[in-house]
């Protein structure tokens, strides 16, 4: 008789109860179990969802939304883009619509009504700066929606026809309109629209300069640092070096796990396989194949290595275990494993530097290779891979 449902079964296995820690809260949205405000907000989000029927309006407006997020400009200015999508600007259509009894005309022109589209869009300066920047309007003029007017510039924004320096200019065209618009009703200044579309294009040249030099910069370190780790390294004289890594099929859970430990030639000197019942999630057996591992090689009587995965999130976890609630009671097996060892330290490989144990351990999941071993050496099948690994370690 089965007493729980396949799926609480892999649940289980994977998120063991710690029944020797004391009780505390783990939250299940995120990865490693804290809460954060952005799950919060995403599991909210979820629940209003399946509650109520979205209307299509809405979801072309969220879709709007998101490719503003996207666009490469200043974090305000992205941030500008979202208010006036989601109608959170302080004009008079906005006011009403929160119960605040205000003149609905426009108080810049005094003419239109004073909504969203038309303070960006068709108010006197508004539609000074937008001619004035020779960008194309719409066939028949900007429209009365602010949506359909964002959705007609970010198709602006991807037109190779318009000059580079025009295209990437037009988020703070924008925003420069609203803070002229804004800085003539609350300090009385008397705005041009020349000035605001020369103050527009120099902001955006200035700002797509750093960032484009930042961007290079940070391109240039990463693959400095990749580069030095895409190898697989020896560890120091008297040192013994373990690789893990286990694959993991998303779909079925299905698992399996190796090793393999190096001295500081590149010599190896064991290796071991295994397939594991299945997990739900990457880390979650990743977590279960390092257990193995080390208790693998206390049975050889090995009693301190350096132990290298390339999943992050594990490393993460292990040493700062704290941070990692939801895999408590994997990581305590693991350290009451430690404890008995003599030293033992977690470092992150680089998926390359791991290919020997990544090869091995994927011959469980993409050929079906279940039987368990261990075994001296290395596998004869990637003495190729040793070597090279032996020959490139430095």
């Amino acid at each position: 008789m089965q007493l729980f449902p396949p799926d609480d079964v892999i649940q289980i296995s994977s998120f063991p109860p710690a029944v020797n820690c004391k009780d505390r809260f783990v939250w299940a949205y995120t990865k490693d179990g804290k809460y954060s405000v952005k799950s919060g907000n995403w599991v909210l989000n979820r629940e209003a969802t399946s509650m109520e029927v979205v209307s299509a309006n809405t979801l072309a407006v969220n879709m709007i939304k998101e490719k503003a997020w996207n666009i490469v400009t200043a974090p305000k200015i992205k941030l500008f883009f979202w208010r006036a999508l989601s109608g959170a600007l302080a004009v008079a259509e906005c006011l009403r619509h929160h119960g605040l009894q205000t003149n609905p005309i426009c108080s810049l022109c005094g003419v239109g009504e004073e909504t969203v589209s038309h303070v960006l869009f068709t108010c006197t300066l508004a539609a000074q700066v937008w001619l004035l920047s020779g960008l194309p309007a719409p066939s028949q003029g900007f429209f009365a929606s602010v949506t359909d007017n964002i959705q007609h510039l970010l198709r602006l924004m991807k037109e190779e026809s318009i000059p580079t320096h025009l295209r990437n200019a037009i988020p703070w065209i924008l925003w420069e309109i609203w803070k002229a618009r804004n800085s003539s009703l609350y300090a009385g200044k008397q705005n041009d629209g020349h000035i605001v579309l020369a103050t527009a294009l120099g902001d955006a040249e200035e700002w797509l300069q750093q960032h484009n030099t930042l961007t290079r910069e940070q391109l240039v370190e990463t693959r400095r640092s990749s580069h030095n780790v895409q190898r697989w390294l020896r560890p120091a004289v008297g040192v013994l070096k373990c690789n893990v890594h286990t694959s993991w099929v998303n779909a079925s859970g299905f698992c399996g796990g190796s090793w393999i430990l190096r001295n500081h030639n590149g010599d190896a000197l064991f290796h071991a396989r295994d397939a594991f019942t299945p997990m739900f999630n990457r880390i979650a057996a990743e977590l279960k194949c390092i257990r193995w591992a080390l208790q693998s090689l206390h049975e050889l009587r090995i009693h301190s290595c350096e132990l290298w995965s390339d999943c992050s999130a594990v490393i993460s976890a292990l040493q700062k275990p704290d941070d990692w609630p939801k895999y408590r009671s994997q990581l305590n097996k693991i350290f009451q494993v430690i404890q008995v060892m003599r030293e033992v330290k977690f470092m992150l490989s680089s998926p390359k530097a791991n290919s020997v144990a990544r090869e091995i351990a994927c011959s469980v999941t993409r050929d079906g290779r279940l039987r368990s071993y261990l075994a001296l050496g290395g596998p004869s099948w990637l003495q190729d891979c040793i070597a090279r690994d032996r020959a490139r370690g430095g």
